[in-house]
């Protein structure tokens, strides 16, 4: 009887081992994933600035290749300092920004009680890259992006909300991919401990994602 028990023990160990190593394989390929829209877009953006304003190209150049740099880096890393990723987030939102130049209304709050507390890589950027991708764009209206993004004690409270266009566009065959590989992050790296509540209008796309970061975001 002991004999089966501790066999019996063995074999959950190792079931829970394989398990553990099947869910790092899983965080491993959902990091690796970079959008690629984003990235021809911007350098399509470049290639048609560098004939209008060549300082104007060489500064959105360095700002993308910091910005290349951290998604390219950082899906390497478990856990990340969040102050580090809201500076890669306010690298990725100026670079955009350039390229609506004056048609969209933008806002963020960026609240922090521990710069130091460990968030996981590229897990919030895909809502800002959903909002710039789906805003409205009018000539007689200016879309709007509004970002916030709470830490107080272990809670991570992160919204974003976009105004969108009430005209029915065309939807890409991979549009969704990014907020459907946050979902499956969360659920692996916080399970039961989340809380993602995404609701649409007419008009508005509003997201609100809230975050227990105890055990799991004690800075080091």
């Amino acid at each position: 009887g002991l004999k089966f028990y501790f066999e019996q023990a063995k074999l959950y160990e190792q079931h829970l081992i394989l398990q553990k190593e099947h869910l790092e394989t899983q965080l491993q390929s959902l990091q690796a994933q970079i959008n690629p829209h984003f990235m021809f877009n911007v350098l399509n953006h470049i290639h048609i600035l560098i004939q209008k304003d060549s300082d104007l190209a060489s500064s959105l150049l360095i700002k993308y290749s910091d910005i290349l740099r951290y998604q390219l880096y950082g899906s390497d890393k478990e856990s990340v300092n969040i102050e580090d990723e809201i500076r890669f987030m306010k690298g990725y939102i100026e670079v955009e920004r350039y390229r609506w130049e004056n048609t969209l209304d933008f806002n963020a709050n960026w609240q922090l009680e521990n710069p130091k507390m460990q968030v996981p890589s590229l897990l919030l950027i895909p809502f800002i890259e959903n909002a710039f991708k789906h805003v409205s764009r009018s000539k007689s209206h200016k879309g709007y992006i509004s970002i916030n993004l709470n830490q107080n004690n272990k809670e991570l409270t992160f919204e974003v909300e976009n105004s969108k266009s009430s005209i029915k566009r065309t939807t890409a065959s991979n549009s969704g991919i990014g907020l459907d590989n946050v979902k499956k992050r969360l659920n692996i790296l916080y399970p039961n401990k989340h809380s993602l509540i995404i609701s649409e209008t007419e008009n508005i796309y509003h997201s609100k994602l809230i975050i227990n970061l105890s055990n799991d975001g004690e800075s080091k």
